[in-house]
């Protein structure tokens, strides 16, 4: 998660997965980085009776399942929740919290599409691409379609697009990204354009847009010289990957493994090397 996380609380041999995005959390302090992280996946009750059970004796947290439990029967807002959760212990300090409750404050003072826009987001952020995607479609056809709205448009459409990529469905994923185009998307939704462009061969209409768009064409070569690049990287990261993997299985013992993750990047580099004499 980026930094050392010191356990106030015992930590638990069985996690919780949290429903909304298939996560699974195995302390306290992991809830609440979760919910620092992504507050806008917490905008209403989230909290189940599963998840009061477990606060209670997986992390024997007794006192705040005990809390969430008073606040259910009060049919509170998310943000009751969310206050009681951060608060229950010493993770966080209280700017934090009332920063994290302030942002939820200004979503819910928000329109609905607003809100469900920041949901969708939070959603991608985590690796839910298929349930954020669902919700964009959805907004497509909620926001107002308004000049003042345009901008939520461009960013719905840029962020459909990025979710159909990760999918693979680089056909549907330019047509989003050409929509969020049109309404006036800015250089990140035409790099993105072109990278599902190029993955699914079509660096012709590649040059169309450069044309349409009147880019110098040099951008057209810059491009597919930048992309190789990447492509080059990547190839030399998985063998570096497999080179170490082949290391530990030798120092584990496992030599025949060994020899046979060697003798194959062996091969695919003598192969290479043949390729570039010729």
């Amino acid at each position: 998660m980026g930094k050392v996380i010191v356990c106030e609380i015992k930590s638990a041999k069985k996690p919780f997965c949290i429903p909304i995005t298939g996560q699974n959390i195995y302390s306290y302090e992991e809830l609440c980085y979760y919910i620092c992280q992504y507050p806008a996946l917490f905008q209403e009750d989230f909290v189940t009776e599963e998840w009061i059970l477990w606060l209670k004796e997986e992390i024997e947290a007794v006192g705040l399942a005990q809390k969430l439990l008073e606040l259910k029967k009060e049919k509170v807002q998310g943000r009751s929740f969310v206050l009681a959760i951060l608060g229950a212990y010493s993770y966080t300090n209280a700017k934090k919290i009332k920063d994290v409750i302030e942002q939820l404050d200004r979503l819910c003072s928000r329109e609905e599409w607003v809100q469900k826009k920041y949901y969708a987001d939070a959603l991608y952020q985590v690796g839910c691409f298929k349930k954020a995607k669902k919700i964009y479609d959805c907004l497509i056809h909620e926001i107002p379609n308004i000049e003042e709205n345009s901008k939520w448009l461009t960013a719905v459409y840029h962020a459909r697009g990025c979710c159909f990529a990760k999918d693979m469905q680089y056909d549907e994923a330019a047509k989003s990204f050409q929509k969020a185009l049109e309404l006036g998307g800015e250089d990140r939704t035409r790099e993105q354009y072109w990278n599902v462009l190029y993955v699914s061969n079509h660096q012709e209409e590649i040059k169309e847009d450069i044309a349409k768009a009147q880019l110098p064409i040099e951008r057209y070569s810059e491009f597919i010289e930048a992309m190789e690049r990447k492509k080059e990287q990547k190839t030399r990261w998985k063998e570096y990957q497999m080179l170490e993997r082949a290391i530990q299985l030798k120092e584990e013992g496992h030599e025949i493994e060994y020899d046979r993750k060697i003798r194959k990047l062996i091969t695919k580099w003598k192969q290479e090397y043949r390729e570039e004499m010729r």
